[in-house]
């Protein structure tokens, strides 16, 4: 996950609400002294037992950057890291952020959505709004029991609150449906993970069914859009030639993804004895390494996209999320892990047409765990150098492809 300076600085401009608390922090020399260690760990744990937030340490309610010295940002940060860990039952694993805005440091602080009830010396609070308050017992038995339903369910398998059968297109679910399915479309688009019954028992469209089935996925989940951008150079300090913010359904951003990528990618050409096209990269590879990571990053980190970058010598993708289930990079190759379940069996489902390197496929995907196979093996035959796998602070995946 990054948290860029221009992000940040745009988030400044804006007050505190349910996903973003600013703390003010007061040092006596290079410890802190305020906010105190209850107070961390109520913020905290208010945060895991709602859908997760990110703390802004060292920026006042206006939302302006305080500054602190690299000695108080590292005390600081020990202090996030010790209060998650030993004032909060069961633990939060935070993960921190230094960050410098218009040359002053903060520290960003990533909390998680917990995935079970958490409890901090003061008590037992949830985040509504821009604030947190204490939970009633009902409210606390709900969590418990929706928290512990949960660990069995994959988060595209989640229900989003605020939709209904209603948020969902008929032009996009309908066509994912059998002859039988047509007649029933609540129950079939139950089956399918795309709806479920919230805790409260009222239908709701799934993260899956958001993704797929609506024509603005990021009106409810802001982050799922892939970020595309042409470089000049080799870096990101070089000029943007071309750049673009890919929205909608899945399927759609999968296409569109694609068609940037060849629209600005290079072909040469040479005589053998006819003329033969050597463009910068497979088709196919760019189509599998953006179906994987559509379809296997994690939806449940905020403030993170996927970036498709293209340079002078290299493809980047960067999708959020760590590898899952005891995956490693060595064995992707080898290993078929699956996050998604409910979008891994859809697109299964889904037709795919008119989308440069999918000619042999009937579907979006076909064959599970084939992905990595077929981007390794093109692009070792077509620049003769195998593409990178890398794993970055230990929350996004990174495929290079040269």
């Amino acid at each position: 996950m990054t948290y860029s300076e221009e992000e940040i600085r745009r988030r400044l401009q804006l007050a505190e609400d349910s996903a973003w608390e600013f703390k003010t922090v007061e040092f006596a020399d290079n410890r802190p002294r305020s906010p105190s260690r209850q107070d961390l760990a109520d913020e905290i744990a208010a945060f895991a037992n709602a859908d997760g937030g990110v703390l802004l340490c060292g920026v006042t309610d206006a939302g302006e950057v305080q500054g602190m010295s690299r000695e108080q940002i590292v005390e600081l940060d020990s202090l996030l890291v010790e209060v998650s860990t030993d004032s909060i039952r069961p633990s939060v694993r935070i993960r921190t952020y230094h960050r410098r805005v218009d040359e002053r440091l903060l520290l960003v602080v990533n909390v998680p959505k917990g995935d079970s009830q958490h409890d901090s010396p003061g008590g037992s609070y949830i985040r509504v709004g821009s604030t947190k308050r204490r939970m009633t017992s009902d409210e606390r038995l709900r969590l418990a029991l929706r928290r512990g339903q949960a660990r069995f369910r994959s988060y595209d398998e989640q229900t989003v609150p605020g939709t209904g059968f209603e948020t969902l297109d008929e032009l996009l679910w309908r066509p994912l449906l059998s002859a039988e399915g047509a007649a029933e479309p609540q129950s079939a688009l139950l089956k399918l993970a795309l709806l479920d019954n919230d805790d409260a028992g009222i239908l709701r469209a799934t993260v899956a069914g958001i993704l797929l089935c609506t024509r603005n996925p990021e009106q409810w989940l802001p982050n799922a859009v892939i970020t595309a951008t042409q470089y000049s150079g080799n870096d990101r300090s070089s000029r943007q030639l071309d750049g673009q913010e890919i929205t909608g359904p899945l399927n759609r951003q999968i296409g569109d993804a694609v068609v940037f990528a060849i629209r600005n990618m290079r072909v040469a050409a040479r005589k053998d004895p006819a003329r033969v096209n050597l463009p910068q990269y497979s088709e196919k590879t760019l189509f599998e390494a953006i179906v994987n990571a559509v379809v296997h990053r994690d939806y449940s980190i905020r403030g993170s996209k996927i970036r498709l970058s293209m340079f002078e010598d290299r493809l980047e993708i960067q999708s959020p999320g760590s590898l899952p289930n005891n995956l490693t990079l060595e064995s992707m190759e080898s290993r078929q892990v699956t996050r998604n379940e409910a979008l891994t069996s859809v697109l299964t489902r889904m037709h795919v047409e008119g989308i440069s390197g999918s000619a042999d496929r009937r579907y979006f995907m076909e064959r599970r765990g084939d992905g990595v196979p077929i981007i390794l093996r093109e692009t070792q035959e077509l620049s003769g150098r195998r593409p990178e796998y890398h794993l970055v602070d230990d929350s996004e995946i990174l495929l290079i492809i040269p």
